[in-house]
């Protein structure tokens, strides 16, 4: 199976996996900039699939977030018209479980963590792990003061969120998994989470856990806009 593999929870990320044998990944493109998901998300899906060679894929995977309300539609928009066009299944897992597969097994985590994304409006998109990257609370959202209230003896942080959240983070003492700290999530580890979960073909839903930040005025509260001056 060509799994292609969509991330916009964070920064634009896309990778090629090939099931045919063991997991293997063909192509990966990772950016930096979390405000650039539009622009982006296409020239990446182009970038993987020629490394790759492939003309199309046999399945699509898009991360669900949690994730800025934006940025995460055009992800999970683009998987279903592409996987639309190409006339192939898409199917959606949540993006926190790539990341924590990408941490699981480093120095720190050895007694669980919690990985976590930058929320802005100064708070954490986050979910806690065992040891071996095993999804056993969340994904939720909150402030550092109140992931620090319920977070276990021992448990540690790991993930961009740490950079984003930094003093706060060092104010209240948390422990983080060394190196971890911009870490955001990689398509191919969200692939191959996903593939060690048994490949589920779950429809894709969003996980965005609290209200976009675009707010109507209230002074257009109840305004039909397709008739101007009118009420609705």
């Amino acid at each position: 199976m060509r799994a292609l593999i969509i991330d916009t929870s964070s920064a634009v990320s896309v990778a090629a996996i090939d099931t045919a044998t063991d997991p293997a990944v063909l192509a990966r493109f990772n950016g930096d900039d979390t405000h650039r998901h539009a622009e982006d998300l296409a020239p990446a899906v182009s970038q993987v699939l020629d490394q790759a060679g492939w003309l199309s894929p046999d399945i699509v995977l898009t991360g669900e977030g949690p994730g800025p309300f934006t940025g995460l539609r055009v992800g999970m928009a683009t998987a279903a018209t592409l996987a639309f066009a190409w006339g192939v299944p898409v199917a959606g897992w949540c993006s926190l479980d790539g990341l924590a597969h990408s941490i699981a097994g480093r120095p720190g985590s050895e007694a669980g963590f919690v990985a976590a994304l930058d929320a802005r409006r100064k708070e954490l998109y986050w979910a806690r792990y065992d040891a071996t990257g095993a999804r056993v609370d969340g994904p939720h959202v909150s402030s550092p003061v109140g992931l620090s209230e319920v977070m276990p003896h021992g448990v540690a942080l790991a993930g961009a969120g740490v950079t984003a959240r930094a003093q706060e983070i060092s104010d209240l003492g948390i422990r983080v998994v060394p190196g971890s700290e911009n870490v955001h999530v990689d398509a191919a580890e969200l692939g191959l989470a996903w593939i060690a979960a048994g490949a589920v073909r779950n429809e894709p839903k969003a996980r965005y856990l609290r209200e976009s930040d675009a707010v109507v005025p209230a002074s257009m509260a109840g305004v039909d806009v397709s008739r101007p001056g009118t009420q609705a």
